[in-house]
């Protein structure tokens, strides 16, 4: 039986943004181009229950059904400087065909407002772009996957197919979030902005004029949608538990229809879901959605003020839609990478089949349970042997507020394969369990650090075979984090790898491009109130008893956990004499290990897995 190795990152399949219209069933498949060191995304269609290439250019990961004989899509095939075509494409054969172009680059198309008006969305920027400096004066200045974006907007754009005329709907500072096309009007959440973004933005409409639908307040809108032409907001109080806080579902008037304790999404951690998705969709008189429940996704659907189960998978949903009464959507199974899928008749048939495992050994979690009322799981190495001893690894996740599942893993996948026991678990402060369950604000490193203890104390009970001098521990992110506090509250572990990390609260609350509200909104206090409070949930504050060989991965784009905060934590520990070393990724951002590009994240998990090979075997 063959092993996972790192290379075969290279040969996966990711799927996403599924859209059925008119009969018409569209996806977008992501996969590694090794040559470019990029990816190729095409758009693929479904006839007969049989995948067909629509594309093969490999930069379409947007489009729109038109009808059932042509699909609209943005690009730049002629790569002209500051420019997007907008294309035609006939789902009956031939090649795409350019019907305008717009001297903006990166429009994308959002669907038609009436029979030839077309509404574009694209993020433009206010001021003349100079070559070797930047200017900072708002926050924030930066944000994590986009670069700098100090006087960047988003605006909407109506695009007339037979006058030609390109009309900009939002100008000047203000800046579009989310927009949805609904009964021949434009509507959207944005703000109007200088200096300091607001985490609160009113939802608008555009008919031919701009007016106000809803005025936010103290309420964040995650999205919304129209279930029988009334208007169902998707939103947050933060009241209770902070930013995290789950949404809510909300009329117009903010009156409450349901209250939901659950998040609205997919947060279930892989390093194999390259392509966005959608998390709601409006079938009848009814408004679908994904949640996220312990480990695994389940959608509902909001009727009449309730809500029902519709299905439930034990894996991932990354994004679905109906065609009549049956549900097509993409997911991962139990420990297995991404297809497509149709339910039909309460059975799931499974429509595509690139990403094939055949006589290859990935490993099935384990459940192992601990604590009180905790989940965690364990993959077996390669040719278990019960009477040989084994190196194992705890991978930690980031959030904290996503969770870990029983899908395919790849990082961890490759580390079974080579000989590790490999254990995770979701203990508090991650998703699927409710709003009292995600909340840890004020306590990072108190009940989450003594709940990882008492999970590695249960593995290596559970699992005799493990050679308790030979585990390591790695994390990203709130992972990152936790890596950097456990090495300076114990040496039980041989090594570790913190990547994407936070060392010091203090400085993330002034650098990071959600620094100003995150750290104070999870620790509960600010640089200039409370500094202490800052600083005693700082790992960097206990690195002086770090004795533990730590790698640090590292991106210099990481504008969410900045640079700053991995380099701090280096110093202290080569200050000390402590073995240490950084990977520094140039061009990559927060997103390295699931979007970077191909060559990087296969050097990030060699650094990882040599790391570890070094200390533990």
């Amino acid at each position: 039986m063959k092993s996972i190795e790192i290379n075969d990152l290279l040969s996966y399949h990711f799927y996403g943004n599924l859209k059925v219209k008119d009969g018409v069933k569209v996806f977008v498949d992501g996969v590694a181009a090794e040559k470019d060191n990029a990816y190729d995304y095409t758009l693929k269609c479904v006839k007969d229950d049989k995948v067909y290439d629509l594309t093969s250019y490999g930069k379409e990961s947007g489009f729109y059904i038109e009808n059932e004989n042509s699909i609209l899509f943005c690009g730049n095939r002629k790569n002209i400087e500051k420019s997007t075509s907008l294309y035609r494409l006939s789902l009956n054969g031939g090649e795409a065909k350019e019907i305008a172009r717009f001297d903006k680059p990166g429009m994308s198309v959002l669907g038609y407002l009436n029979e030839n008006t077309l509404a574009l969305m694209t993020k433009e920027k206010l001021v003349e772009e100079e070559s070797d400096y930047e200017v900072f004066d708002e926050i924030p200045f930066y944000m994590n996957g986009q670069g700098v974006t100090n006087k960047h907007r988003s605006h909407l754009y109506t695009y007339n197919l037979d006058t030609k005329e390109l009309v900009c709907v939002t100008k000047g500072t203000f800046d579009v979030s989310n927009a949805k096309i609904h009964d021949g009007a434009l509507y959207y959440t944005g703000q109007n902005w200088t200096r300091k973004q607001s985490l609160y933005e009113n939802l608008y409409k555009y008919d031919g004029e701009v007016s106000t639908v809803v005025e936010a307040k103290e309420r964040s809108i995650q999205s919304f949608d129209f279930v029988d032409d009334k208007l169902v907001l998707i939103a947050s109080t933060h009241e209770k538990y902070g930013l995290n806080e789950n949404p809510k579902f909300f009329d117009q008037d903010f009156n409450l229809i349901v209250d939901w304790q659950e998040c609205v999404g997919n947060s279930v951690g892989t390093d194999c879901a390259l392509v966005a998705g959608n998390a709601t969709l409006v079938k009848d008189q009814a408004l679908y959605f994904v949640s996220t429940i312990y480990d695994h996704n389940n959608l509902y659907k909001l009727e009449n003020g309730k809500i029902e189960l519709v299905f439930e998978w034990p894996g991932t949903i990354q994004t679905f839609a109906f065609e009549d009464d049956t549900l097509y959507f993409i997911g991962a199974d139990l420990a297995s990478l991404q297809q497509l899928y149709k339910v039909q008749d309460g059975k799931v048939i499974q429509l595509s089949d690139f990403n094939k495992m055949e006589d290859t050994y990935v490993a099935d979690p384990v459940e192992v349970s601990f604590g009180e009322d905790l989940t965690g799981w364990v993959l077996l190495p390669k040719d278990y042997d019960e009477t040989k001893k084994y190196p194992a690894i705890l991978d930690i996740h980031g959030g904290p507020k996503t969770v870990y599942g029983k899908v395919f893993y790849h990082e961890m996948q490759v580390w079974a394969s080579k000989g590790y026991f490999v254990f995770f678990c979701n203990i508090h402060g991650s998703d699927g369990r409710g709003n009292e369950f995600m909340d840890i604000r004020g306590k990072y490193g108190t009940i989450d650090y003594d709940e990882l203890m008492q999970f590695t104390d249960k593995v290596l009970e559970t699992y005799p075979q493990i050679d308790a001098s030979k585990v390591g521990v790695t994390g990203g992110s709130y992972g990152g984090f936790m890596t950097n506090w456990i090495i300076g509250h114990t040496d039980r572990f041989a090594c570790a790898a913190s990547q994407r990390s936070i060392a010091n609260w203090i400085s993330f609350s002034q650098t990071s491009d959600i620094g100003p509200y995150f750290a104070q909104d999870q620790q509960l206090a600010t640089y200039y109130e409370n500094p202490e409070k800052l600083w005693w949930h700082s790992p960097l504050k206990y690195a002086r008893n770090v004795k533990t060989p730590t790698l640090f991965i590292h991106s210099d784009e990481d504008y969410r956990c900045p640079l700053c905060e991995g380099l701090q934590m280096l110093n202290a520990l080569l200050d000390q004499n402590i073995e240490a070393r950084m990977c520094l990724f140039h061009g990559e951002n927060h997103d390295l290990s699931r979007t970077g590009l191909p060559q990087h994240r296969l050097r990030r998990l060699n650094e990882i897995t040599n790391w570890m090979e070094q200390h533990l075997k």
